[in-house]
């Protein structure tokens, strides 16, 4: 047996093997059946074998044997896994892969955030290149090459963007009464991690009043929580978040709420009780009034002649109430 390369190299003659290569040996079934066994195949071993008999004339089987070779990632040029690169920057990924067939590329983000949606490099592509890298683009990205031949292969990059502090608010105008407790919350994201302060009137304000949160590796949750003890505890706060890349505030304002609804309410609450307590009086007045003029017709109807004297009482008692009653309703109106 042969096996071609430039020439041919002789590995076995007559149930013999002559090659210097230990992983090849024959097997016959000694009727003249010969077969060539290669253990631990590799890529050396691909190639065309010939299989000779010396007849005449000469018989000759040749097979081409095609060896798989699983994909491996290999770097033709500086490829760093962990890139340590600034928002708006451009960033070219490298993944190039060998193995037998050639290797398929396909790209994936292993961020757990599936809501985030980035685009792809085009099926195939071993290069995936962003114009400009923005603060939201996936921390973990994976190339993997694959190409039938267990295992695929597969590189991780760890990108780490920096940028400055974003600062946002949930509530940006607060009413407040006064003597109340307030807390004024800020978010902020950066890489680096970012100093955060509050400022009144251009003045920082004591760290003991103010709680910061750190949630994960770039998000932070500042609280500042004030007591409106005067008039000055009212109006424009600032949170300030500051990196190596710059600045960023944003802007809370408390307002003080007047308490004129509450004012309001508790006059119209007392008039309210006022004219009640002055009708029930009223109505009393109206009652007893009622049933004097009542008993005085009863009376008249059991003694017609009615004296001179009498008549007179009646009608000072009537005028007594009628006046009583004029004064109370004028007080109370």
């Amino acid at each position: 047996m042969y096996k071609k390369q430039e020439q041919l190299t002789l590995i076995a003659f007559d149930g013999v093997v002559y090659s210097n290569k230990d992983h090849y040996r024959l097997e016959s079934d000694y009727v003249g059946s010969y077969n060539l066994i290669i253990d631990r195949v590799n890529e050396d071993d691909q190639g065309e074998y010939q299989c000779q008999i010396n007849t005449e004339p000469r018989k000759t089987k040749r097979i081409f044997l095609t060896v798989q070779v699983p994909p491996r990632i290999v770097d033709f040029r500086p490829n760093p896994p962990l890139h340590l690169i600034r928002a708006g920057s451009p960033l070219t990924l490298s993944c190039r892969a060998e193995g037998t067939p050639m290797p398929y590329i396909r790209w994936r983000i292993r961020d757990s955030d599936v809501h985030r949606v980035e685009p792809l490099p085009p099926d195939n592509s071993n290069i995936w290149f962003i114009p400009s890298i923005t603060h939201a683009f996936p921390r973990t990205v994976e190339c993997i090459a694959d190409n039938g031949v267990l295992p695929a292969s597969n590189r991780i990059f760890t990108i780490n963007v920096e940028y400055r502090p974003i600062v946002t608010v949930n509530n940006d105008i607060i009413p407040s009464e006064q003597y109340q407790n307030v807390t004024l919350e800020c978010r902020v994201l950066s890489r680096p991690s970012a100093r955060i302060s509050w400022e009144k009137n251009s003045k920082i304000i004591d760290e003991n009043k103010i709680s910061n949160t750190r949630v994960n590796q770039t998000m932070s949750i500042s609280q500042l929580t004030i007591q409106m003890n005067n008039n000055d505890d009212f109006g424009q706060y600032n949170c300030i978040a500051e990196n190596v890349h710059g600045r960023m505030e944003a802007i809370v304002i408390v307002l003080q709420e007047l308490m004129t609804t509450t004012t309001k309410n508790h006059r119209h609450s007392k008039h309210h009780s006022t004219k009640t307590n002055s009708n029930r009086l009223f109505t009393k007045i109206r009652s007893a009034l009622t049933t004097a003029i009542t008993t005085t017709n009863v009376n008249g109807e059991r003694d017609i002649h009615i004296s001179s004297s009498s008549y007179r009482l009646w009608t000072s008692n009537i005028l007594i109430y009628l006046l009583f009653l004029f004064q109370f309703r004028t007080i109370y109106r």
